[in-house]
């Protein structure tokens, strides 16, 4: 028997297997009147490089709390002519999600395969309750939270501490993001990578490159 081209398969949560956070950026975006990626830079810094000083990639790294963060991006606001209602995180951080289904589903199915299984997302400590309450974490033989290892995506530390956690060689791993920068760090890191358009885009790409279902 050929010996499957994959060890493991990792996953980011937010785009892959629930829909992106990228969708409640735009429609507040569309009520500023202003772009996505513009509301994205400001809200979210920008999504190219990991910074040390936007308060959403500290949050995520776990060196402070999110309480108060329209205070703290206000600056960022202001550098892009961005008048915030105050409102903004709350509805981003607080909207409801669409999980994909048949994404669960397929992970399910490369353990049953006896593929290991893993998460990699950028998250906030007090925000883990609530990315459980829409996915079992139990589905993944390893969890990577960002904000629990003190270093996030696209920084190369967090792909690094995955590659050893899991224990298999970097050519092994394949890996779904949304994110392209995130997708670029996958793949200086020696994974193979696949950005993630859709989940049904997703599911075709895996199924493509380490085969469909068995039975």
């Amino acid at each position: 028997m050929t010996a499957p081209r994959y060890s493991a398969v990792v996953f980011d949560f937010g785009g892959v297997l629930i829909s992106p956070i990228t969708d409640r950026i735009s429609e507040v975006a569309a009520r500023h009147g202003v772009s996505m990626e513009e509301l994205l830079h400001v809200l979210m810094g920008p999504p190219d490089v990991s910074t040390e000083d936007h308060p959403w990639h500290r949050a995520e790294r776990g060196e402070i709390a999110i309480d108060g963060f329209q205070q703290l991006v206000q600056p960022w606001a202001e550098e892009m002519g961005i008048d915030l209602t105050g409102d903004e995180f709350d509805i981003i951080l607080d909207g409801v999600f669409r999980v994909h289904d048949d994404v669960v589903e397929r992970i399910l199915e490369l353990r049953a395969d006896g593929i290991t299984t893993a998460l990699l997302t950028n998250s906030f400590v007090e925000f883990r309750a609530h990315l459980e309450r829409h996915v079992d974490f139990s589905i993944f033989d390893l969890v990577i939270d960002s904000s629990e290892v003190g270093c996030r995506k696209p920084e190369p530390a967090i792909y690094e501490l995955t590659t050893e956690r899991l224990g298999v060689a970097p050519d092994k791993i394949l890996y779904l993001d949304d994110f392209m920068a995130n997708v670029v760090g996958a793949r200086a890191a020696g994974w193979d990578a696949i950005h993630v358009t859709s989940s049904t885009q997703a599911i075709q790409a895996l199924n493509t490159a380490i085969g469909a279902p068995l039975g």
